[in-house]
């Protein structure tokens, strides 16, 4: 729910600020915890972090405090999180961002990011690599 006497400021969240959101929030940076819970924000979640977390699941790199990949969606929408919907065009267009990382969990949720003109909320340094690109950190 908005606050009506700011504007809503919308975020997409990293994989990670996802699942420690809901698994284990003593992780998370003071300043993100700050922006998840003032309601003025709007904080999105990427289908393309459910399938990261679902990969990494299946190959047991990732412990969900308990949750499958399928109940962790039903926990980050019950946390307040809302699915931003990722395009063909966000996918057939990604080939535009420099390569300076070569995960493509994280270049395909950058990508989306600027391509919304949303926030990118995450704790991993490395994204501010793609500032000068157009992506937007708190």
């Amino acid at each position: 729910m908005s606050n009506s006497l700011r504007p809503e400021t919308r975020y997409l969240a990293d994989t990670h600020v996802l699942i420690w959101a809901t698994t284990d929030p003593g992780r998370l940076p003071n300043a993100i915890v700050q922006i998840l819970s003032d309601p003025s924000n709007t904080v999105g979640f990427s289908p393309v972090s459910m399938w990261e977390i679902s990969i990494k699941y299946a190959l047991g790199k990732l412990n969900l405090g308990g949750h499958t990949p399928d109940e962790l969606t039903h926990v980050i929408r019950d946390a307040g999180f809302r699915e931003s919907p990722v395009t063909s065009d966000t996918f057939a267009t990604s080939h535009r961002l420099p390569r300076r990382t070569k995960d493509p969990f994280d270049r395909l949720l950058i990508w989306q990011a600027i391509q919304t003109g949303t926030i990118f909320l995450t704790a991993d340094h490395a994204a501010a690599h793609y500032v000068r690109d157009g992506l937007r950190l708190p």
